[in-house]
């Protein structure tokens, strides 16, 4: 019976069953709840109710969703965000109250032809001429800061100046006597910098901070004191033992500040040489740490929240000091996501953070990042997963894919931070992304060194464009990472160019301690400073397929023999221009070889294989190509051949004949499918700017040892 006739029916029989006037009144209680879905109109400088005509504020909207909810359990709630800047006074919590339901989503969503910015920046207004200051009492001169200027970072004032380093002439460790955990390091350092150092008071000496490059890791500690005897500063840790070959610099002190966009903050003053001559700028202070905190429990995850559309920008993490830690694992980052099912961002941006990105962390499950660009970031762009192993398997993350983003220019304040940075996650999909200007590792992946049971399993990093990673400033890094076994988990169709570490390492694909079972298919690795592959131990790993060209020093490498099977390596294309086309313990190594073309561009003259001791250190043996079939006995259906690639040396790795490839069994695989995909403003925005391969050139050119 419709709602119509039912009424009818009443006013003939005044006498109608009771029940049904309650099932009527019940469908239409229904029918208004769920008539239409509700949006929530927010703006900037709202303060009506949140109708499209008085908008109201963000924070108001965000409390009104518990209320909301309650009446309208199902469908959606809009919160809609017309244009402008959306300055908070503290971050955005969605917690299980006031976040979706699997029945209800809650959307925060740009409104037509808008981009709004949600900021934890505090605007600032400095004037002057050749040193523009600003008065800031509102921020603790004790903790650092980051300063943004038409919106690009500030440098915090520092000797010597952006990109360069000083060496560490000597270093001597000690603990210290009075506290045990703690480590007590003397470094030598240049005489003009000591005698700069020397002019300060002890008060603002200790304000200065040393941030040392060593490794894979950085360390920021304040100068504890001088030595005028050996022109040495000594600086305490707790972990951060430092051993030479290291870089440094020294930041934050008035004497430092000597160069076009750098600043320093004195007591409540910042100070800033602008870029050119100026009578005023605006500038902008990140005052919050976190922009967005999604916070379910276990056993209630908030589920079904949605980003479309907005910009999340200034924000800062505070230390008072910076120990070593791989990755930056210790950092945090602007947006914290614990236990919450089907959390997607798409067509967001994120900039201008003092620390990671996003950071989908414990118990996160079937979210999405999505066609966001993420860049200016103080460490790494996405975190998934934690570095601890929980008891409770419901509190892992798993199944999140981040797709076709932008993530570049990350490791501004940790330089040890990731594009992406998997630890303790399984089956999440890393596919056509654009991840280039960090200067440690572009993708990561398991947290276990060894064999000892990883979560870390059925991860797919595919159609990738790795590039301009490391700027010769740390050592032991690749453009893809891994640890760990990984059952199931795939390195395919990625194209890495343009890897260069400091010291040792700088690699395009590295399955470092333990990584095992990991299929590495169709990959163009071009350009690295160590290889385009090395394998340090694992097994069971297949590399197959892939080409491997012009890379620096090595085009493959493979350390430690082990007694099981290490990996096989068939079907590759291999090609230098110098240096060993093989390298390290492939002739006694448990591996098998076979199939592969391999090429010197020097009219095919070259060292086919290099036994060393350790990374390269050390030559034991040296062999041709016919010498490495005889004494090996592998590689028996491979060929020194130019395989016939179109211009390498210019990027162009399509292949021009066929010949080759019969021989082997390559197939040839699409070289422009990997990157990102969607409109041509978006592609394009995925190309680094000229002045920043510039200065990456130029970086590696100073900085990386030969």
């Amino acid at each position: 019976m419709n709602q119509v006739n039912a009424i009818q029916t009443m006013k003939k029989n005044p006498f109608i069953n009771i029940k049904l006037l309650f099932s009527l009144i019940l469908s239409i209680t229904l029918i208004n709840v769920h008539a239409a879905d509700i949006t929530i109109y927010v703006s900037p400088n709202g303060n009506g109710g949140g109708s499209q005509h008085m908008p109201t504020t963000l924070q108001k909207a965000v409390a009104m969703l518990p209320g909301l909810k309650r009446n309208h359990p199902k469908g959606k709630i809009t919160i809609l965000l017309q244009d402008g800047e959306y300055e908070l006074s503290q971050p955005i919590y969605i917690t299980s109250e006031n976040g979706g339901t699997k029945d209800l989503d809650i959307i925060f969503k740009a409104a037509k032809n808008a981009s709004p910015v949600i900021s934890g920046g505090k605007k600032i207004t400095m004037t002057g001429d050749n040193l523009l200051k600003a008065v800031v009492p509102y921020i603790d001169a004790n903790q650092p800061h980051d300063l943004y200027i038409n919106g690009g970072r500030a440098v915090r004032a520092r000797t010597p100046n952006i990109d360069h380093y000083f060496n560490i002439d000597k270093i001597v460790t000690k603990v210290d006597s009075q506290q045990k955990s703690k480590v007590i390091q003397q470094y030598e350092i240049p005489t003009t910098l000591f005698n700069e150092l020397a002019t300060l008071s002890k008060k603002d000496l200790q304000k200065v901070w040393s941030n040392i490059y060593f490794k894979w890791n950085n360390s920021i500690h304040p100068i504890d004191s001088l030595n005028p005897e050996k022109n040495s500063f000594f600086s305490t840790s707790v972990r951060s033992i430092v051993q030479n070959p290291s870089t440094f610099y020294v930041e934050n002190y008035l004497k430092a500040l000597d160069s076009p966009n750098e600043w320093y903050l004195d007591k409540d003053t910042i100070m800033y040489i602008p870029i050119q001559k100026s009578g005023s700028l605006e500038g902008v202070i990140p005052v919050l740490e976190k922009l967005l905190v999604i916070k379910g429990d276990s056993t209630l995850p908030v589920r079904n929240v949605v980003f479309d559309g907005i910009a999340f920008k200034y924000c800062n993490v505070k230390f008072k000091e910076y120990d070593f830690s791989q990755a930056a694992q210790i950092i945090d980052a602007s947006i914290m996501i614990d236990n919450a099912d089907g959390v997607v961002f798409t067509n967001c941006e994120v900039a201008h953070t003092g620390q990671y990105g996003i950071w989908l962390r414990e118990g996160v499950k079937n979210s999405k990042i999505e066609s966001c660009y993420l860049h200016d970031l103080g460490a790494g762009g996405i975190k998934i997963g934690e570095t601890i192993i929980r008891e409770n398997k419901m509190q892992w993350t798993s199944g999140n894919k981040v797709e076709n983003c932008i993530i570049h220019t990350g490791g501004l304040n940790f330089p040890s931070g990731e594009g992406v940075f998997i630890a303790h996650s399984a089956s999440n999909l890393i596919v056509h992304n654009d991840i280039g200007d960090f200067r440690y590792t572009g993708i990561s992946v398991g947290w276990v060194w060894g064999y000892a049971f990883s979560p870390s399993i059925n991860n797919k990093i595919l159609y990738n464009h790795i590039h301009h990673i490391g700027w010769g400033v740390l050592s032991d890094m690749a453009a893809i990472y891994t640890l760990g076994i990984s059952d199931g988990t795939e390195v395919g169709n990625n194209i890495i160019h343009d890897v260069y570490s400091y010291d040792y390492g700088g690699w395009g694909i590295y399955t470092d301690e333990g990584s095992s079972n990991i299929k590495i298919e169709n990959n163009l690795v071009y350009r690295t400073k160590t290889g385009g592959f090395h394998q340090h131990y694992g097994k069971n790993n297949l590399i197959k397929n892939n080409i491997f060209a012009l890379n620096e020093k090595f085009q493959t490498q493979f350390s430690l023999i082990e007694a099981h099977h290490s990996f096989d390596f068939k079907n590759n294309i291999i090609i230098s221009d110098k240096g060993a086309l093989l390298q390290g313990a492939w002739m006694r190594g448990n591996v098998g070889l076979d199939s592969n073309c391999y090429w010197n561009m020097n009219n095919g003259k070259c060292v086919f294989m290099l036994s060393t001791n350790s990374y390269g250190s050390k030559p034991i043996d040296t062999l041709s190509f016919a010498q490495w079939q005889q004494k090996s006995g592998r590689d028996s259906h491979s060929v020194l051949q130019d395989p016939g690639l179109i211009d390498p040396e210019n990027g162009d790795f399509r292949l021009k004949e066929k010949s080759v490839l019969r021989k082997i069994g390559f197939k040839p695989f699409k070289l422009n499918d990997a990157g990102v995909f969607g409109n041509r403003k978006w592609r394009e925005q995925a190309e680094l700017p000229k002045e920043v391969i510039e200065a990456f050139d130029a970086s590696v050119a100073k900085n990386m040892l030969p």
